[in-house]
């Protein structure tokens, strides 16, 4: 009778959901190249190479490779694959192996005051990623519930930072204190004044970005990891400290880098422009715009364009 053999890396990751179509990539390249993570955020981003360490059986390599920890399952590069690999999948098959051989994930994530959770589980409602969770404990003699985040799960979107109805969820960097720090503009008297919130993702050529920077000091512009990190309250307090406008730059419908982060800013954006329209507030003040793949050059567009908008409302 034959012994059995111990499992292979590559088989311990076949065994795992998602994981079932490692040896299905033949490594052309395609997913990299729709994907942003390379080019904005990690030049070490590579899932062809993950999966290369995991068919060579170089687990240590693989658990540390910046790939497993990084891919955010947006999926981009699901459409094009010409194997049709969610290898989204398998970095995640990956990854948990990973977080169960003791390795944590290397992100900025978010944390939890319980001195200000409520324990209503809106955050566990709101995050794509199932990091938020609640948990019951004592506090001075009587059971309490509140929130607990799984930092191996969370991606920092910081959805539930803006979620969250007690201000009980931070995330360094993004904080409500930081981001309300940022929203101050010196004023000038025959230039309307514009708050833009723009999502990191959504540029997608560095040509955008020194766009950004090349508009004067009427024009303050706020980056923010996803525009689902946009609290209404943002906004309000941007107009009632004098900014005559707000613009909020999001994905484009199914490009989210953090998969709903489009659909929740939008949800918001346009509960906020129900409270402007019951506060008499000048339409337009507050706009949301999703910006695609291909939309290369509009943020200069969609920003003048407002503070045109915003001008003629003040004449």
């Amino acid at each position: 009778m034959e012994a059995e053999h111990p499992m292979t890396f590559a088989d311990q990751v076949r065994a795992i959901p998602g994981g079932e179509h490692l040896e299905m990539c033949f490594s052309c390249g395609t997913c990299v190249s729709k994907c942003m993570i390379q080019q904005k955020l990690e030049p070490e981003y590579n899932p062809r190479r993950l999966l290369r360490m995991v068919m060579m059986d170089m687990r240590e390599e693989a658990f540390k490779s910046p790939t497993t920890w990084l891919c955010s399952t947006c999926d981009l590069c699901y459409p094009a694959c010409p194997q049709e690999i969610h290898i989204s999948g398998v970095i995640g098959a990956v990854k948990s192996l990973a977080v169960e051989a003791g390795y944590t994930s290397p992100l900025e994530t978010v944390s939890v005051d319980e001195t200000l959770c409520s324990g209503c589980g809106i955050c566990v409602m709101t995050c794509p990623y199932e990091a938020p969770h609640l948990i019951e404990k004592e506090v001075n003699g009587v059971m309490d519930r509140f929130s607990e985040v799984d930092k191996d799960k969370c991606m920092g979107c910081g959805m539930c930072v803006a979620a969250c109805p007690m201000g009980a969820i931070a995330r360094p960097g993004v904080s409500n204190p930081e981001l309300v720090n940022q929203i101050k503009i010196k004023k000038h008297k025959d230039a309307p004044s514009l708050v833009v919130f723009i999502c990191d993702w959504s540029l997608r050529a560095d040509d955008d970005l020194t766009i950004l920077e090349s508009y004067p000091e009427n024009v303050r512009v706020i980056h923010i990891p996803c525009s689902g990190r946009i609290d209404p309250q943002m906004a309000l307090i941007a107009l009632r400290s004098g900014i005559d406008g707000v613009l909020v730059c999001g994905c484009a419908p199914g490009e989210c880098h953090y998969q709903r982060g489009t659909y929740v800013s939008a949800c918001k954006i346009s509960l906020l422009d129900s409270m402007l329209g019951q506060m008499d507030l000048a339409d337009g003040r507050v706009r949301f715009v999703q910006l695609g793949t291909q939309d290369r050059g509009r943020i200069r567009h969609e920003i003048d364009g407002m503070l045109a908008g915003l001008q003629r409302e003040a004449a």
